[in-house]
């Protein structure tokens, strides 16, 4: 670990979470949008109908190739909300002879996770460990499953991580992940940039707000989120890293433009309810959907499912392989 700040990072990053009660909480212009148009793709693509069941419907299946008991783990699992449905989903499938080790650097979020485990009577399922993901060495062919939900872009060490995930993967086990993998820090690069000034251009003040740091942006400000804390510290790096290690049997990826303005600083200032509100959303996702089609502009956020060995065709949308949503730098 050569970065000096790591410690400071650490520290910042605990904070970061320390008064957020709901981290999946979104804007609801976000869930206009996802039932609109990501949705239809999780289905056609993922074979699932949400993004819990993404994650359960894919554990299942590698489990299921094997006798139990069997073992998952969760890299950066936060307050385990999610780890709590996967346990539900997983066992209402018929899945009983089952943990999920919850690996977590924070103890803040660790807390909150052994009290919502106990509460919703799944906490045999699930086991809590604190723990440094960049320091991580588990056990050989250990887990029929892996799963990374909006956590490897806070991984400093990723080759490590991808490496030993890998290795602790058995050889028809999963690495299931939803992940940032735009520009460091979630900057845009500048490709995307241009198209969003643009847009910017013709927004009323009152959809420039920015509800998380409490600023006005009359011009748009494309923020480095990584200075201080882990936020997307690596995040244009995942992909490409994770290419040569795994084989793809499903990619999903989306956003550049549309996700900056549905995302929980500028999408509280939109209603869904609102007709012209509604139809900007709906001409930035088209725009993106087009850029994202031509290769002008490349995804943002991911879902993965990956194995250890495989040569079968992945499931993807349209022309959008993995492959084809690295950016060249």
């Amino acid at each position: 670990m050569n970065d000096p700040n790591y410690e400071a990072r650490i520290k910042a990053q605990i904070e970061q979470y320390r008064q957020v009660e709901n981290m999946h909480n979104l804007p609801d212009i976000f869930h206009y949008w996802s039932n609109k148009y990501l949705r239809p793709k999780i289905s056609a693509v993922l074979e699932v109908d949400s993004i819990n069941d993404f994650y359960a419907e894919h554990l299942f299946r590698a489990a299921k190739k094997n006798a139990g008991p069997y073992r998952f783990a969760s890299l950066g699992a936060g307050d385990c909300s999610l780890e709590i449905e996967i346990a539900r989903l997983l066992r209402d499938k018929g899945l009983t002879d089952f943990v999920i080790e919850c690996l977590e650097l924070s103890p803040v979020l660790l807390a909150r996770a052994e009290t919502a485990a106990r509460a919703s009577g799944l906490a045999d399922y699930l086991q809590l460990a604190k723990i440094d993901l960049n320091a991580w060495t588990p056990e050989s062919a250990l887990y029929s499953g892996v799963i990374a939900n909006h956590s490897l872009h806070h991984m400093v060490e990723l080759e490590t991580i991808f490496d030993r995930s890998k290795m602790a993967l058995r050889t028809d086990g999963v690495f299931v992940t939803n992940d940032m993998i735009g520009r460091n820090g979630h900057m845009r690069w500048p490709e995307a940039s241009k198209w969003i000034e643009q847009i910017w251009d013709f927004l009323p003040d009152r959809l420039k707000l920015n509800r998380q740091l409490n600023t006005f942006d009359e011009r748009f400000v494309n923020r480095d989120c990584s200075t201080d804390g882990f936020e997307g510290i690596r995040a244009q790096d995942i992909l490409p890293l994770l290419l040569p290690r795994f084989h793809f049997t499903h990619f999903l990826g989306h956003g550049g433009l549309i996700d900056l303005f549905i995302d929980r600083g500028y999408g509280h200032n939109f209603d869904p309810t609102d007709d012209k509100d509604r139809a900007l959303i709906d001409f930035i996702h088209h725009l993106n959907e087009l850029l994202l089609e031509h290769g002008a502009i490349k995804p943002t956020i991911m879902f993965a499912v990956m194995s250890p060995f495989g040569s079968e065709a992945t499931k993807c949308a349209g022309n959008l392989t993995p492959q084809f949503a690295v950016r060249k730098l």
